[in-house]
């Protein structure tokens, strides 16, 4: 299982233009065969501050999502309207990463 936190930052003057754009994505995004669950949410502090909470099996569904058709329109578009560059984290459950560490502790 693989769990993604990707962080977007959007000027001010520009939320309004890309929330569709971001409705669309998440839509979209959710019918995907492989998407386990794709969560956005906004920073109650800073309207323009996006983070996506994603899982998918595997990086090669996460791979295979950002060659879609709706992910490669979209995320350009949103793009444009960055006040800085995107963050993104991939993580494994601790879980799987402990069973397979020799010297894990155990849960």
């Amino acid at each position: 299982m693989l769990k993604v936190i990707a962080q977007d930052f959007i000027k001010p003057e520009a939320v309004d233009i890309v929330l569709p754009l971001y409705q669309e994505l998440v839509e979209k995004t959710r019918q995907e065969p492989l998407c386990i669950s794709y969560d956005l949410f906004v920073d109650q502090k800073d309207r323009g501050h996006f983070i996506f909470i994603e899982e998918w099996p595997d990086r090669a569904a996460l791979d295979a999502h950002c060659r879609t058709e709706h992910f490669v329109r979209l995320v350009p578009l949103i793009n444009l309207h960055q006040r800085q560059d995107a963050t993104f984290i991939l993580m494994d459950g601790f879980a799987a990463v402990a069973a397979t560490d020799v010297g894990a502790v155990p849960l």
